[in-house]
């Protein structure tokens, strides 16, 4: 069981670095969907970039919750998983992570 749920919490921090760049490949298209806007007197590019980074925060907020499930199950089967750089919890909240990246946090 102690594999498995190391193979779960190893997984789910490579979904968060995937979350992280896709956060940073957002931010940086973000400016040119606002420049378009401001060109075109639109607001669909600006609105449409809000919901994809609120998709993504929420995604983050969902991986901290599965981290925090994976590790009660762990803790209930009597192993602990360590807060390394190589693997277990992540060190700092995705959520927050992800927000910072995206300037709303």
């Amino acid at each position: 069981m102690t594999k498995d749920l190391r193979k779960e919490h190893l997984a789910l921090l490579r979904i968060e670095k995937q979350i992280a760049g896709l956060a940073v490949a957002v931010a940086a298209a973000g400016g040119a969907a606002k420049a378009a806007d401001g060109k075109l007197h639109a607001m669909e590019g600006g609105q449409a970039l809000t919901e994809i980074q609120m998709a993504l925060v929420q995604l983050a907020d969902v991986t901290s919750q599965a981290h925090q499930a994976l590790n009660v199950k762990a803790i209930e089967a009597g192993a602990r998983i360590l807060q390394a750089a190589g693997g277990g919890l992540p060190k700092k909240d995705p959520m927050a992570v992800v927000a910072s990246i995206l300037g709303i946090g």
